[in-house]
Protein backbone atom coordinates (compact mmCIF):
# COMPACT_ATOMS: atom_id res chain seq x y z
CA UNK A 1 0.00 0.00 0.00
CA UNK A 2 2.39 2.23 0.60
CA UNK A 3 2.85 5.74 3.07
CA UNK A 4 -0.43 7.43 2.86
CA UNK A 5 -0.12 10.92 3.09
CA UNK A 6 -3.36 12.59 4.24
CA UNK A 7 -1.13 15.50 6.08
CA UNK A 8 2.03 16.59 6.36
CA UNK A 9 4.50 15.24 8.45
CA UNK A 10 7.19 16.16 10.79
CA UNK A 11 9.80 14.51 12.15
CA UNK A 12 9.88 13.20 15.99
CA UNK A 13 11.11 11.11 18.23
CA UNK A 14 8.54 8.99 19.58
CA UNK A 15 8.83 6.14 22.72
CA UNK A 16 6.45 3.15 21.81
CA UNK A 17 5.29 0.73 24.18
CA UNK A 18 3.16 -2.88 23.48
CA UNK A 19 1.56 -4.21 26.66
CA UNK A 20 3.66 -4.19 29.82
CA UNK A 21 7.20 -4.55 27.34
CA UNK A 22 9.35 -1.33 28.04
CA UNK A 23 9.16 1.77 26.09
CA UNK A 24 11.75 1.95 23.31
CA UNK A 25 12.99 5.39 21.22
CA UNK A 26 12.51 5.35 17.71
CA UNK A 27 11.96 8.16 14.79
CA UNK A 28 8.84 8.77 12.87
CA UNK A 29 7.31 11.45 11.24
CA UNK A 30 4.05 12.66 12.96
CA UNK A 31 0.52 13.74 11.50
CA UNK A 32 -2.79 14.84 12.81
CA UNK A 33 -3.81 10.83 12.25
CA UNK A 34 -0.62 8.81 13.64
CA UNK A 35 3.04 8.37 12.94
CA UNK A 36 5.42 6.86 10.23
CA UNK A 37 8.35 5.02 11.31
CA UNK A 38 10.86 3.94 8.62
CA UNK A 39 11.42 1.06 10.20
CA UNK A 40 9.83 -2.29 10.98
CA UNK A 41 8.62 -1.93 14.41
CA UNK A 42 8.79 -5.63 16.36
CA UNK A 43 4.77 -5.35 16.66
CA UNK A 44 2.61 -7.16 14.85
CA UNK A 45 -0.35 -5.59 12.53
CA UNK A 46 -3.60 -5.02 15.03
CA UNK A 47 -0.93 -4.54 18.23
CA UNK A 48 -2.34 -1.85 20.13
CA UNK A 49 0.63 0.34 21.39
CA UNK A 50 1.43 3.21 24.17
CA UNK A 51 3.18 6.39 22.55
CA UNK A 52 4.61 8.66 24.37
CA UNK A 53 6.42 12.04 23.04
CA UNK A 54 7.05 15.70 23.84
CA UNK A 55 7.03 17.82 20.43
CA UNK A 56 9.97 19.78 19.57
CA UNK A 57 9.87 22.96 21.68
CA UNK A 58 7.22 21.37 24.46
CA UNK A 59 8.01 20.65 27.96
CA UNK A 60 4.16 18.95 27.73
CA UNK A 61 4.51 15.14 27.18
CA UNK A 62 1.58 13.13 25.18
CA UNK A 63 0.89 9.61 26.17
CA UNK A 64 -1.43 8.38 23.43
CA UNK A 65 -2.74 4.88 22.37
CA UNK A 66 -1.58 3.87 18.59
CA UNK A 67 -2.63 0.94 16.34
CA UNK A 68 -0.17 -0.77 14.30
CA UNK A 69 -2.03 -0.72 10.73
CA UNK A 70 0.55 -1.61 8.67
CA UNK A 71 4.35 -2.57 7.49
CA UNK A 72 5.25 -1.42 4.42
CA UNK A 73 7.63 -0.63 1.76
CA UNK A 74 9.17 2.98 1.51
CA UNK A 75 11.22 3.62 -1.18
CA UNK A 76 13.16 0.32 -2.25
CA UNK A 77 12.04 -3.19 -1.55
CA UNK A 78 14.26 -3.28 1.47
CA UNK A 79 13.05 -0.63 3.14
CA UNK A 80 10.55 -1.01 5.27
CA UNK A 81 8.32 1.02 7.69
CA UNK A 82 5.61 0.96 10.05
CA UNK A 83 2.44 3.25 9.95
CA UNK A 84 0.80 3.65 13.40
CA UNK A 85 -2.19 5.82 13.53
CA UNK A 86 -3.68 7.22 16.66
CA UNK A 87 -6.42 5.40 18.44
CA UNK A 88 -9.16 7.43 20.98
CA UNK A 89 -7.56 10.21 20.45
CA UNK A 90 -8.50 13.39 22.89
CA UNK A 91 -9.60 16.37 21.50
CA UNK A 92 -7.01 18.69 23.62
CA UNK A 93 -4.21 16.02 22.03
CA UNK A 94 -5.66 16.47 19.18
CA UNK A 95 -5.67 20.27 19.14
CA UNK A 96 -1.48 20.08 20.31
CA UNK A 97 -0.97 18.31 17.52
CA UNK A 98 -2.75 20.17 14.48
CA UNK A 99 -1.17 23.68 16.19
CA UNK A 100 2.60 21.74 16.14
CA UNK A 101 2.03 20.80 12.65
CA UNK A 102 0.16 24.35 11.59
CA UNK A 103 3.46 26.55 12.97
CA UNK A 104 5.69 23.72 11.56
CA UNK A 105 4.70 23.58 7.55
CA UNK A 106 7.77 23.61 5.30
Amino acid sequence: MGDRRDSHRIPIAVEVSEGNRPFEKHDGNISIGGIFFQKPLAMPVGAVVQLRFALPGSEKELLLKGEVMEITAVGTPEEKGTRVRFVSLDLKSEMIIARYLDEHME
